[in-house]
């Protein structure tokens, strides 16, 4: 699958990069296509489009993607047993910034099953042979599984957040919720863990600065000077409450966002994800 026409000799590690791909492509069942011309940008933006729930309107114009594609970036889309189930779209800042993994979709058919982690290993190995380190992208922090993916399965940081990231946003998954977003950056120089990799114990003494009380979010409780690890709780089914109680949705996005936006430019960084569904926050050192 490692792409061939106009590519460089691979360093050592980007040979390994693209050997794990490859493996974990194989192990999906998965094929990825590079889409540089306008069919298969139309299928990726198809796939997207239904992901998104974007019915007569397109998630991205495929003509963007054809641009992007052509100025040296990537859009790939995701195949298997011969039918789309995904597709990617990224690019790249001015030299020496990180790969922007600006959209990356799955069927819901298709998820749980290491097809995620497959076309981000993927992206991986492209950004290593094209001399690119660092990937950054963004994702909902009230999604427990990608909260848990990003930072469990690829070994992601966690390093801002930011509010109204996209504006008002009007397709079926985000629509009246709210755009909040989590900047993920990821060294890929770094082989991602291993499945099962050991969660990190919060430690006794760690604070709540956000609860789970029977479904519904705390308010922020900022913690103690003395604390030196504090806990932020989030829905297990998030997209579910949006559908079921959109009011009790909205109130953890308030109370999540009061907390994560305040801890984090305060010196705390998250470490952990934990499969209770609460972030892990320790509190950064100084000098």
């Amino acid at each position: 699958m490692k792409p061939s026409a106009g590519s460089t000799l691979a360093a050592p590690a980007a040979a390994a990069a693209w050997r794990l791909a490859d493996q974990a492509c194989a192990a999906a069942g998965l094929i990825m296509h590079d889409a540089h011309e306008p069919d298969a940008a139309r299928r990726a933006a198809e796939v997207l489009s239904t992901i998104w729930g974007r019915h007569g309107t397109e998630m991205i114009d495929p003509a963007m993607l054809v641009a992007i594609a052509h100025a040296g970036n990537l859009v790939t889309v995701a195949t298997a047993d011969g039918e789309p189930i995904g597709a990617a779209a990224g690019f790249c800042g001015p030299p020496g910034t990180p790969f922007h993994s600006h959209i990356v979709g799955l069927l819901p058919s298709a998820t749980g099953r290491g097809l995620g982690r497959a076309v981000k290993l993927y992206q991986r190995a492209w950004c290593l042979e094209h001399g690119i380190d660092t990937m950054t992208w963004t994702y909902d922090p009230l999604v427990a599984r990608n909260a848990y993916f990003n930072i469990r399965r690829l070994g992601a940081r966690a390093v801002h957040y930011y509010a109204g990231f996209y504006g008002e946003m009007v397709d079926a998954i985000n629509a009246g919720q709210g755009s909040d977003r989590m900047l993920i950056r990821w060294d890929l120089t770094t082989t991602p863990p291993e499945a099962g990799a050991p969660l990190v114990d919060p430690g006794r003494g760690s604070h709540s600065a956000i609860e789970n009380l029977a479904g519904a979010p705390s308010a922020y409780s900022p913690p103690p000077r003395d604390t030196n690890t504090t806990l932020i709780a989030i829905p297990r089914e998030i997209e579910e409450m949006r559908r079921t109680d959109p009011d009790l949705a909205r109130r953890w996005r308030a109370s999540t966002r009061d907390a994560l936006d305040d801890l984090l430019v305060n010196g705390w960084i998250i470490t952990d994800f934990t499969r209770s569904c609460q972030y892990v926050l320790h509190r950064e050192r100084t000098s």
